[in-house]
């Protein structure tokens, strides 16, 4: 198996077969209008997500199909997302995180427009696959575009900071800009805004954004194929197995393809000479923490938002929008963690960013213990404004950890674990705390998925203190 280097010299380079020019020398212009070709990408695919759900009811209005059926516009988007983020982080680093990028912000921009003029369910179906894909070609490579960007690591910093910031107004204005232009236009029209939007950022990406090196490798076909199987079948299994039960047949028949072929992918990976996934990289204990805090994250994080939802709504009988509105501290103080404190704070370094800010998160879901009836809203609303906060402080420094603590050559690679880790947390924490909260004791299902967010937020913290450099430039 090829060893992985750890350092970014031009040794280091050489050795993993990279091609590597010095980075050119740009103004900060070029390098601002880069870095907002990358976000508006990145706000796009997060945006597209949030707002979807919003539209979901006048969907089955217009297009007649059930509600069950129209699940699937959303798995149908989150399966290939994930599966294909290993393989398009490899293939980043190989083929150049530029040019993957604009080729599925090219698809992502024309699967959008087909999902707009769809005219039935099928082809909508159809158009957000063709979606999923296309998004998860470009999110490893928004990260590898920035790290090469910006080869000085503070500035490569506040750069993800911005970046992070963008995800988190993503997630706000999703729903409210959903709940507006369904309301207005109709729901087509969600998916209509990309069009315009992908054609500008294809301009900036095409124009300002410089190309990441390349690292001279054969395909790993066995090893591709091997991995998207096992990861779709875990996603798979995460989804059906909290809709029709962990132990039916289906999520049972997914979670046993899952395990085989994982099995089969890391044989193929520790015997290949050209691995998509160099087992090597987990070797630094930095970047498996930063993974694996990345899991944490969005297990904790989004896992709580959907459960509390479905609480609110069932036991305290609140409306959609009521809904809204009691997690406007929790949207809020996450956007003020991100742009503000995270910013500010930025030059203490990631381990100091993750440790305090999943602290926060950490109180805050310890007083999400003491929610009961609605009479407990205010204990609801300091808890989940400190979850926010925290999370908007740490969530930016999981990524410059991860990009600290990998070789600049397995950057694209570097973001594509990193976020298949965090889809695959997320769709964990959906479905596993979404079938706690429906327990029969629905209280205790509340608690016992409280205690599960915050076990993830102290293992961030604990993570981050062991593993995770103090400085930018440890």
């Amino acid at each position: 198996m090829t060893a992985v280097p750890e350092t970014p010299t031009s040794t280091a380079y050489q050795s993993a077969g990279v091609s590597a020019p010095a980075a050119p020398t740009r103004s900060p212009r070029h390098t601002a209008l880069a870095l907002a070709a990358v976000c508006l990408g990145f706000f796009m695919i997060l945006l597209d997500g949030s707002a979807l759900n919003i539209a979901l009811p006048a969907i089955e209005r217009d297009v007649h199909g059930s509600m069950a059926a129209l699940q699937w516009v959303v798995t149908i988007y989150t399966i290939p997302l994930a599966a294909v983020l290993l393989t398009a982080g490899s293939i980043s680093d190989r083929w150049g995180a530029r040019r993957l990028f604009v080729c599925s912000l090219a698809g992502f921009t024309a699967a959008s427009l087909l999902c707009a003029v769809s005219p039935n369910l099928s082809v909508l179906v159809a158009a957000r696959f063709l979606q999923g894909v296309a998004a998860g070609g470009l999110l490893p490579t928004t990260l590898a575009i920035i790290a090469r960007t910006y080869p000085d690591p503070i500035e490569r910093a506040k750069a993800i900071t911005v970046w992070g910031a963008t995800g988190g107004l993503a997630l706000v204005a999703g729903p409210i800009g959903g709940g507006v232009l369904t309301e207005l236009l109709g729901w087509r029209s969600i998916f209509l805004i990309n069009v315009p939007v992908g054609l500008i950022t294809l301009h900036l990406a095409r124009r300002y954004a410089a190309e990441t090196p390349r690292r001279a490798a054969h395909p790993d076909l066995p090893g591709q194929l091997t991995g998207i199987v096992a990861l779709s079948a875990v996603v798979a299994y995460l989804i059906e197995g909290g809709s029709l039960g962990w132990t039916a047949p289906i999520p049972l028949g997914l979670l046993a393809l899952a395990v085989i072929t994982a099995a089969v992918f890391l044989t193929v990976e520790a015997r290949t000479s050209h691995p998509m996934l160099p087992l090597a990289v987990f070797r630094r204990a930095a970047f498996s923490a930063s993974v694996a805090n990345g899991f944490a994250f969005q297990f904790g994080g989004y896992g709580m938002q959907f459960m509390l939802a479905i609480y609110l709504q069932q036991q305290w009988g609140l409306s959609a929008e009521r809904t809204g509105v009691y997690f406007l501290p929790f949207s809020v103080a996450w956007v003020f963690g991100t742009i503000v404190l995270n910013r500010r704070l930025v030059h203490r370094g990631p381990r100091f960013l993750l440790w305090t800010g999943a602290l926060s998160s950490f109180v805050g879901t310890a007083l999400l213990l003491g929610v009961d009836g609605r009479g407990t809203w205010p204990l609801f609303v300091a808890g989940t404004a400190l979850a926010g906060l925290g999370c908007g402080v740490f969530s930016p420094s999981l990524n410059a950890a991860a990009l600290l603590a990998i070789d600049p050559a397995y950057a694209g690679l570097g973001s594509g674990v990193l976020n298949t880790a965090r889809q695959v947390g997320m769709a964990m924490g959906v479905a596993l705390l979404g079938s706690l909260i429906g327990m029969h004791d629905t209280l205790l299902g509340l608690r016992v998925s409280v205690v599960l967010v915050a076990l993830c937020f102290f293992a961030i913290i604990g993570l981050s203190i062991a593993y995770v450099p103090r400085k930018e430039t440890d």
